[in-house]
């Protein structure tokens, strides 16, 4: 068994984090001592990192719940999932990285670039064939969700960045 501060130290959160995803229903523990502390088992080890590695994808909270309780949620899936999704960001990152080392090495005057090569790593048919993705494996309601939270998130970081002055983002 494990208590709070032992399960967020194993895992790098924080203890009130372990607090609200009991609060919210998404990791319940297995028991509570007489002194009110909540204790983990073995159980809360792959369940806690299954809500990170969504988290890692930019999955909300109530999108990571309605997946993990569906019925034949399987974990080993979910797992080869993300472990795809974490190659092909990462594939696209080296790409973007990629286009900033060449941008950069043209600005300076030491390799000439094409103009669609200032765009590698920016594909539209790429964001497409995710979203495709999210919808085989999640289904439609969790892909509706996720696109209105993206929504809200850009336009809230749009917000953020004009009030402290940027023009851009």
């Amino acid at each position: 068994m494990f208590t709070v501060k032992q399960l967020s130290d194993l895992a790098g959160i924080s203890p009130r984090t372990l607090h609200y995803y009991d609060e919210i229903g998404l990791l319940k523990p297995a028991s509570h001592g007489d002194n009110g502390y909540r204790y983990y088992g073995e159980e809360a080890l792959p369940r806690l990192q299954q809500i990170l590695f969504f988290k890692e994808l930019d999955f909300s909270l109530d999108e990571i719940r309605a997946i993990m309780a569906q019925p034949g949620f399987d974990v080993v899936h979910a797992l080869q999932v993300h472990r795809q999704a974490l190659l092909e960001r990462v594939e696209r990152l080296n790409r973007l990285i990629q286009t900033i080392d060449n941008t950069t090495l043209h600005l300076r005057g030491q390799f000439t670039m094409k103009k669609k090569d200032y765009f590698a790593g920016f594909s539209e048919e790429k964001q497409k064939q995710y979203e495709e993705e999210i919808r085989q494996r999640y289904g439609e309601k969790a892909f509706d969700a996720r696109q209105r939270t993206r929504s809200n998130c850009l336009e809230s970081q749009e917000a953020n960045c004009l009030r402290e002055g940027f023009q851009r983002c």
